[in-house]
């Protein structure tokens, strides 16, 4: 069973990543990205992201 601290952690880092993904297109879209390009970014951030997740967790 997580402890209450784990479990702060745990929503804090999902937040801090969702907050970056968030950034990270914007940062893409302002700078004059296709929109293809955006999606295949995305996904491949969001990939990253949920490995990241699962390190940290695991």
């Amino acid at each position: 069973m997580p402890s209450v601290l784990d479990r702060v952690i745990e929503k804090e880092l999902r937040r801090e990543l969702k907050d970056a993904l968030i950034r990270f297109e914007k940062q893409l879209r302002q700078g004059g990205v296709t929109e293809e390009n955006v999606k295949s970014r995305m996904r491949g951030a969001k990939q990253f992201v949920a490995f990241l997740y699962g390190r940290y967790l695991g």
